[in-house]
C-alpha cells in the first residue's frame, strides 16, 4: 500500500504529501483535492507542474484501486481474456438462449430468487450438454 493511500495524502512527483483540502459530491462520486502551497513554494519541479501558486490534484475517492487494478492487468495481460471466456460466457449464454435480457420480477430478494432458477436451469443443460443425461441420473442416484 502506498504512502497516499495509507495518510489520506497523494504523493506529488517531487516529492512531499498533498494533504486533503477539499472533498466533494457530484453525481454520486466523491472527489478530493489534494493540495500544499507550503510544499510548492520550495519544490524544485514547480515550474514543470503548474504556473500558478500552488498545483491542485483532483482525483476520485477510490481512484487508488482503479490504479492498482491497471497494474495488476498490466502485469499480466492475458489474465483479461481468460476472464471473458470463463466468467462472461455463461451471462451470455443465459441472455441469449433462454430469453433473459431483462429481470421480470422487481425487488431484490425477487430478482435474486429470478437469477438463481435461472442460474439453476443453465447449469442443468450446461451438465446435460457435457455428460448426457443417463451420466446425469447415474450421478444423482450413487
Amino acid at each position: 500500500m502506498d504512502a497516499g493511500r495509507r495518510a489520506d495524502a497523494y504523493q506529488c512527483p517531487g516529492g512531499p504529501l498533498l494533504n486533503t483540502r477539499y472533498r466533494s459530491v457530484t453525481r454520486g462520486h466523491v472527489s478530493i483535492q489534494y493540495s500544499s502551497p507550503a510544499a510548492c513554494a520550495a519544490c524544485t519541479i514547480r515550474a514543470r507542474c503548474t504556473g500558478g501558486r500552488w498545483r491542485r490534484i483532483n482525483r476520485w475517492e477510490n481512484e487508488v484501486v482503479l490504479e492498482c487494478m491497471a497494474k495488476r492487468l498490466a502485469a499480466r495481460p492475458g489474465i483479461f481474456n481468460v476472464r471473458r471466456e470463463t466468467v462472461e460466457h455463461p451471462f451470455g449464454s443465459i441472455k441469449k438462449w433462454m430469453n433473459q435480457g431483462a429481470f421480470l420480477m422487481c425487488g431484490l430478494e425477487n430478482v435474486r430468487g429470478e437469477f438463481s432458477l435461472t442460474a439453476l436451469a443453465y447449469s442443468l443443460r450446461r451438465a446435460i450438454t457435457l455428460i448426457g443425461i443417463p451420466s446425469l441420473i447415474r450421478a444423482l442416484t450413487a
